[in-house]
């Protein structure tokens, strides 16, 4: 935790780990690079040019401080593929790819990143300096560690009596004995250090455990991260133990832990019981998706066993990458609330430029596939056949929750599916779905299909586009309000270079708090840099940063912006512009909260307090209209 005075307030930051919001991949983490030096890697990318590099491959061309093409690993018409040559980073905001010049060339001419590296250094003129590879030894000794545990956690549940709590709970599920050996379940026991004492005894040392995931460091050496749990092993397709998943027995938070990420394990290319579930999912040509493990170990046990888990509904473009070695079809079980998900939506973007046929199982309301799986396997199975195209479910999905009998509802409707259809990579499929959209808001195919063309044209955002888009209500103000944090972030990471600015505005106009955090560090440099008379420098600002606030800049940096910001008075008057928008958002939703604050008062009477929240509200009210 990080205290700072900036004089007009006080800010606490916490550097947590966050999600990068974009999905920019941090190139190439776990693709042998041990046994080279950073220094190495750091003077092979100052010697090459991102730009010269993928210039060689994709025709580039200017687009303000970056370059723009059409992206190598997506069909698409409108170029979405940026490179900065000042971060030396590429990103498509398409597909989602990103990376660094090593990243790139192993995308593009499909290597392994050591032969990338070759490639690159003698490009470069530099020599390796090489250090001996345990990258071998080390995935080795981590896969020997997660089967020892493995072992450990199965023998807890199955036979030792702190176990048993445990194994009632997965038999008042409905799994059977056989399932929960075939899938190697067991349990971690609600202890400190109970597997850190039994695998130290069995020759791994702390650092193995602690490389493994399966372990913590502390100031004594380390204690176990899974207690008191649920243990799902995780296995990769040649049925090696990657990592765990462990679910909480009882009441508590978080419900599940994962292994983090480690030189075996990376979340987003794993697929839950894709290993015993594969040669079902080729057979069938079609893998069921669910969210969770529970889901397809009991869909598993009932029979239907074409099924995985990708933890989540955000599909990734590794897990992509897995299922299509198996089946052209995927089959979506997730709940309705999903339908709007922005990650959602991208995974399934992503599927669809793959290639992929995405259909979407629809199960009862307050139903889960694991229920349905051990009390009705029938309907079960019925509603898998029946899995609609994604597309026919996206359209149910805004029929039921907008009025199309009304202007505004039909409005609404168009403003969701517009950017969805504009996505889809096939031309037919796309005109098809055009013309039902067009059926279902009874408004001519020639204007909907104007709409869908607009909302795929890419344009820079602006404060007064932003505020055009989303029509009313509280969802579509939410919204709004974070494209608005995003594009303030966004434009605070390109001030114009002969501009010295320190921005004045508290840290609570973000609601995020990886903004927050970002912002906080921004101010501390600009105020830095403006002191010796320098200007802003986004790759000197990049190495103050905390590692994990890194993707988000890179993702903010390389989102453009409208070109006549380049110039300082355009600029200053934008910052401005959205500084009030967000100042007046705040103060509205404060209005808004402190509105149903005064209806439960008025309801239970309260007299006292009532006078005070209206007198809150009508000041409140006052200097919403001065801003």
């Amino acid at each position: 935790m990080l205290i700072l005075s900036f004089g007009f307030f006080w800010v606490t930051i916490r550097l947590s780990t966050c999600s990068d919001p974009i999905g920019i991949p941090d190139g190439h983490a776990l693709d042998g690079r041990s046994d080279i030096t950073m220094d190495d890697l750091d003077l092979i990318k100052q010697k090459i040019n991102i730009v010269d590099l993928i210039s060689e491959y994709l025709p580039l061309k200017k687009s303000g401080v970056n370059y723009k093409a059409p992206c190598p690993f997506h069909a698409e018409k409108s170029p979405s593929f940026v490179v900065s040559p000042e971060r030396g980073i590429f990103h498509c905001f398409g597909c989602n790819v990103g990376g660094d010049i090593f990243k790139f060339l192993m995308l593009k001419d499909s290597m392994e990143f050591v032969d990338a590296l070759d490639i690159l250094a003698k490009r470069a003129g530099v020599t390796l300096s090489r250090k001996p590879s345990k990258d071998k030894d080390k995935k080795s000794k981590l896969f020997d560690a997660n089967q020892k545990a493995s072992q450990y956690f199965h023998y807890i549940l199955t036979e030792h009596k702190l176990g048993e709590p445990a194994l009632a709970y997965l038999k008042k599920r409905g799994l059977t004995d056989k399932t929960i050996k075939e899938f190697n379940l067991g349990y971690a026991p609600n202890s400190w250090d109970s597997l850190f004492k039994f695998m130290s005894k069995r020759g791994f040392t702390t650092s193995d455990l602690i490389d493994a995931g399966l372990a913590v460091a502390s100031k004594s050496g380390g204690y176990d991260r899974f207690r008191g749990r649920v243990m799902f092993p995780l296995l990769d397709v040649k049925g090696q133990i990657i990592a765990f998943s462990g679910r909480i027995l009882g009441v508590g938070e978080p419900k599940y832990i994962n292994t983090p990420q480690t030189i075996i394990f990376d979340k987003g290319n794993c697929l839950y019981g894709l290993n015993l579930s594969k040669g079902e999912i080729r057979q069938t040509n079609a893998a069921i998706l669910t969210e969770g493990e529970m889901d397809t170990i009991m869909s598993y046990q009932a029979g239907v066993k074409n099924v995985v888990a990708s933890k989540g509904t955000a599909l990734t473009a590794g897990q992509i990458d897995l299922i299509k070695k198996y089946t052209d079809t995927i089959l979506l079980c997730f709940d309705s609330d999903s339908a709007g998900d922005a990650a959602s939506r991208r995974g399934i973007e992503m599927a669809d430029f793959a290639g992929l046929n995405i259909k979407v199982i629809k199960i009862p309301e307050g139903k889960d596939p694991a229920e349905l799986s051990l009390k009705n396997v029938d309907l079960w199975k019925k509603a898998v056949e029946e899995a609609e195209p994604i597309y026919d479910y996206y359209l149910q999905s805004v029929a039921g929750r907008f009025n199309r009998n009304t202007a505004e509802g039909r409005k609404r409707i168009a403003s969701e599916i517009a950017p969805l259809w504009a996505k889809i990579s096939d031309n037919v499929t796309r005109e098809f779905y055009i013309q039902k959209l067009s059926a279902l808001i009874a408004i001519p195919e020639d204007i909907v299909r104007r709409e869908v063309a607009k909302a795929g044209s890419s344009y820079a955002p602006t404060f007064e586009n932003i505020i055009k888009q989303d029509g009313g209500g509280k969802e579509a103000f939410r919204s709004r309000r974070g494209r608005l944090e995003e594009y303030l972030m966004n434009l605070l990471l390109k001030i114009p270079a002969d501009l010295t600015f320190v921005p004045n505005f508290p840290e609570t106009l973000f609601t995020l708090e990886a903004y927050r955090s970002l912002y906080v560090l921004l101010v501390l440099y600009l105020d830095a840099v403006s002191f010796k008379g320098s200007a802003f420098n986004i790759s000197d600002f990049v190495k103050t940063l905390p590692e994990e606030l890194i993707p988000i800049v890179d993702g903010l940096y390389l989102t453009e912006i409208d070109d006549k910001l380049t110039n300082s008075k355009a600029w200053l008057n934008e910052i401005n512009v959205v500084v009030a928008g967000l100042k007046k958002a705040l103060v509205k939703a404060s209005l808004e909260k402190l509105s149903d604050d005064i209806k439960n008062a008025e309801s239970f009477g309260k007299i006292e307090q009532l006078q005070a929240l209206t007198k809150r509200f009508r000041d409140l009210s006052l200097k919403l209209k001065n801003l």
